[in-house]
């Protein structure tokens, strides 16, 4: 009976608590139990009577004129356009997502590599083991390789989940039994889930008291710092495939489920910064390429990066705030 009861909260979870609403969800929810009653006093199993409760009275837009609440139901579907998703739908949107989480967490850490690897370059090259010219040429052709990859790694991915595009701005309508089911390998993700964000920032603070501590005792002089800096991007790029992976798997969830930064209300306000992200990057890549080759800085330039990303993220939830409160 408690599957039922269940099944009941997600077929009104969307409608308006209104006393329509509230009585049609009683006169269901009674029509329910009278007939699992009925067919367990036939000897009907758990299972078998929970299953042909849900076949008889599961869909709310047949019932709906006969409840009185026609209209409220009616509104609910042709307020905005929904998608429906059948259980096929979501085991290969959930295999999509996987791999280019994957696909976009790779790309982002051969970039922060590349960064990576052009300023260990340079830090032998201070030592003279080679020539600045050479580490120079090798970094940023190394750089600019990786860069390559990972823009074919990101057009990959948003080939493969751009027929999803729609689940960021338009509400899903999946069957209530399906919903508890994703609801429950959701609630089963969250704990995992906090470990791998919590995993990620230890990961990154560590690199960054690592680099404070050198730079404060000025161990090793300047080439200890610049392989310090080099560890911190390492383990920016492992955090950050951590915070790709895990939040893309709970974003999927959300989008399923309409909860989170995916509600019916935060859908219909869609995500305006996204068609700025690709040039913003271009130009803190160029701005960080042009100051590193005019003023010779490759010691100092690295911290365009993460200075840029706090920046982008300010930026993103400033114009999200401000948007909401017109």
């Amino acid at each position: 009976m408690d599957a039922i009861k269940s099944y009941l909260e997600n077929m009104f979870l969307h409608l308006p608590k209104s006393p329509e609403v509230l009585r049609a969800k009683d006169e269901l929810s009674q029509m329910m139990e009278d007939k699992y009653n009925q067919l367990r006093n036939e000897g009907r199993t758990d299972n078998e009577a929970v299953g042909q409760v849900i076949a008889e009275f599961g869909n709310l837009d047949e019932l709906a004129e006969n409840l009185g609440i026609g209209n409220e139901v009616s509104a609910l579907n042709t307020e905005q356009e929904q998608i429906n998703m059948t259980d096929q739908d979501v085991e290969r949107y959930f295999a999509v997502i996987r791999e280019s989480g994957k696909q976009v967490a790779g790309g982002v850490g051969m970039i922060l590599g590349g960064v990576a690897i052009l300023i260990l370059l340079q830090s032998i090259a201070d030592l003279g083991i080679i020539s600045e010219k050479v580490a120079q040429a090798l970094g940023v052709g190394g750089l600019l390789l990786l860069i390559a990859f990972a823009v074919y790694l990101f057009i990959m991915a948003g080939v493969k989940t751009d027929r999803y595009e729609n689940l960021e701005i338009k509400p899903v309508n999946i069957d209530p039994y399906l919903r508890d089911r994703i609801k429950l390998q959701k609630d089963e993700y969250l704990p995992v889930f906090g470990r791998t964000i919590a995993a990620g920032v230890f990961l990154i603070l560590l690199g960054v008291i690592v680099l404070v501590t050198i730079g404060i005792l000025d161990i090793g002089r300047v080439f200890l710092l610049q392989i310090s800096v080099v560890g911190l991007f390492a383990m920016i790029a492992i955090g950050t495939a951590l915070f790709i992976t895990g939040g893309t798997k709970m974003g999927a969830f959300d989008k399923l489920l309409n909860e989170g930064d995916y509600t019916r209300q935060k859908k219909a306000d869609a995500n305006f910064m996204e068609p700025f992200a690709g040039l913003y990057w271009m130009l803190v890549l160029g701005g960080y390429l042009a100051w590193s080759f005019i003023g010779n800085a490759w010691a100092i330039s690295w911290v365009v990066w993460p200075i840029s990303g706090v920046l982008f993220a300010a930026l993103s939830n400033l114009r999200s705030l401000a948007r909401r409160n017109r």
